[in-house]
């Protein structure tokens, strides 16, 4: 767990973790330069529960304060999770019988559901289609050999989300797996890194920063992926290019996947954001 500034929450998201069914758990909370009382209530838990390891982040930011914990991994399989949601009880045990059974490396993506006060998202299930699981980080779960790619996250990036989305798109030598379990109750509020509610430009700001994934992945694989999947992550580089200029014409004609192509239309203006947003996604 990466957290920072969780007090409100931090608390019933540890014990939802180590209330799971499992032998041997460790759990790994690496605070991120917290200025509330979160990194008090981790080192109480800790102090109670060894099962708990508490670490300062020797650096700052989202990313290198995961990576700080995967330094300290012992454990053959790892979850991330979020310092403000919920793992639903069964969670892990659920996930480990199933990737028990994978092919290493494997990736296990699982469902997420939202918790919030807005009733028209609340209880809402991603991803809705049966056998498809959700590709961030607190959705899955992956063994030893898969987090050397995927936990490999250039620390330019704000988070971990779009970095392993990249990596179970396009990386050929991952065996990834969905299941429609339910691994986290994500709370969605005003203090989420990124939602639909912000406003356009604060949401293309951070949406911008988000899709440096796109270069920094090619830099760091392109060595290993095949030809047509280079040309194609460089055809969305320009896609996206054109979605900061709000060149949406030109994403409009783009030889893109259609669902990239939504995406990058809805995200290049604040007209095609506030329609987006109408339909009370996140």
């Amino acid at each position: 767990m990466a957290v920072k500034n969780e007090e409100k929450y931090i608390e019933s998201a540890i014990r939802s973790i180590l209330s799971q069914e499992v032998p041997d758990i460790e759990l790994i909370v690496v605070d991120d330069n917290s200025s509330d009382s979160t990194a008090d209530i981790v080192r109480s838990i800790a102090l109670a529960d060894g099962r708990v390891i508490f670490e300062l982040n020797p650096s700052s930011g989202k990313v290198s304060a995961f990576k700080r914990g995967y330094e300290l991994v012992q454990g053959k399989y790892i979850a991330l999770f979020a310092g403000d949601d919920i793992m639903p009880p069964g969670s892990l045990a659920k996930r480990l019988a199933v990737i028990q059974e994978m092919r290493s490396p494997s990736v296990l993506m699982s469902k997420i559901r939202v918790i919030s006060e807005d009733k028209k998202i609340d209880g809402m299930l991603i991803p809705k289609k049966a056998g498809r699981g959700n590709p961030s980080g607190a959705s899955i779960m992956f063994d030893a050999e898969a987090a050397k790619y995927l936990m490999d996250i250039p620390e330019v990036l704000p988070n971990e989300d779009t970095w392993m989305d990249f990596c179970l798109t396009y990386l050929p030598m991952l065996y990834v797996k969905s299941h429609d379990d339910v691994s986290c109750f994500w709370r969605v509020h005003s203090g989420n890194s990124i939602t639909i509610r912000d406003d356009f430009q604060t949401f293309n700001n951070k949406f911008s920063s988000r899709m440096n994934v796109i270069n920094e992945f090619l830099k760091k694989y392109r060595g290993i992926l095949a030809a047509e999947r280079i040309f194609y992550l460089q055809k969305l580089a320009c896609a996206e290019e054109f979605r900061r200029k709000g060149q949406w014409m030109n994403i409009l004609f783009s030889n893109i996947a259609l669902s990239d192509k939504a995406r990058f239309l809805a995200y290049s203006n604040k007209y095609l954001y506030s329609l987006r947003k109408s339909l009370r996604a996140i």
